[in-house]
């Protein structure tokens, strides 16, 4: 039987991946499978002297040669490389060490992202986890990926409603704010980046099947279109070979688009012992 062609998770794995490289030192992603699966394949491919973050042991752990993505809370032992207390993480953080791989609750048309709060400050009608480490990040990082599983005019806003990370405005464009900007927006329909000139959100890619339409019809702002939108690049022999044989066999990365029954299915499949056969034949 025929493998199956590229899916748009596997699209976004890549694009995470080609993202970084050499000069990257610590990748972490917050809160999504295909961040994980992607920083391992940065590491396998085009990344070699990164590592991957997580708590671990109390600590925030750096883990090395990890080809067993789903991990949750507990790293095994052989990943660990080292441990680094909060006062060493937030160092490496200031020194600009870190690239993001975040999911966003709202993000406007450059780049400003909310992980606060939906509606009224003083009376919001959703609470999500604050703020956190989001301030820090996007002053300080290398680049910022945005990681949105559910493309849509709630995620993408004309204006957030509480600004937890800042994007392409006049922060950056005064000299105040020059490092930690966002430069990759990855979605279940697309791949969007930020024009250099005015800041601004464009529409990069599309996945296979997906017209311009489509993202311009679930995008809350104007978006800037280039005359031709290509379809976005598919993986190439090694990468497909990375993710669906060593990297990510089960498909963990379909989670992070799924809610309710359909999520529950697949991680009962996954947790049953799904191979590659299974998923990708």
């Amino acid at each position: 039987m025929a493998k199956k062609p590229p899916t748009f998770q596997e699209l976004n794995v890549c694009e995470i991946a080609r993202s970084f490289g050499e000069d990257d030192n610590f990748v972490i992603s917050a809160a999504s499978n295909s961040g994980i699966v992607g920083a391992v394949l940065a590491q396998e491919l085009y990344a070699p002297n990164v590592s991957f973050y997580m708590g671990a042991k109390g600590k925030g752990a750096i883990l090395r040669n990890v080809r067993y993505p789903f991990i949750v809370g507990k790293p095994p032992e052989g990943f660990i490389e080292t441990l680094m207390d909060m006062d060493e993480v937030f160092d490496a953080v200031g020194r600009g060490k870190w690239c993001m791989i975040m999911q966003p609750v709202q993000l406007d048309k450059y780049g400003y992202m909310n992980l606060s709060l939906v509606g009224d400050i003083k009376k919001p009608h959703r609470v999500f986890v604050g703020s956190r480490g989001v301030p820090d990040n996007t002053v300080n990082a290398p680049r910022i990926l945005y990681f949105v599983p559910s493309h849509n005019s709630k995620v993408f806003v004309e204006k957030v409603d509480f600004k937890s990370g800042v994007g392409h405005g006049e922060e950056r464009k005064s000299g105040k704010v020059k490092f930690g900007a966002p430069v990759k927006v990855l979605t279940n329909l697309c791949i969007m980046d930020f024009e250099e000139k005015t800041g601004q959100m464009r529409l990069k890619s599309v996945h296979s099947g997906v017209t311009v339409d489509d993202v311009k019809e679930n995008t809350g702002f104007d978006l800037i279109i280039p005359d031709k939108v290509p379809e976005t690049p598919p993986p190439t022999d090694d990468e497909m070979r990375y993710i669906r044989e060593i990297i990510d066999p089960t498909g963990i990365s379909r989670l992070d688009y799924l809610r309710g029954e359909d999520f529950q299915k697949v991680l009962n499949e996954i947790m049953g012992g799904t191979t590659y056969d299974h998923v990708y034949k």
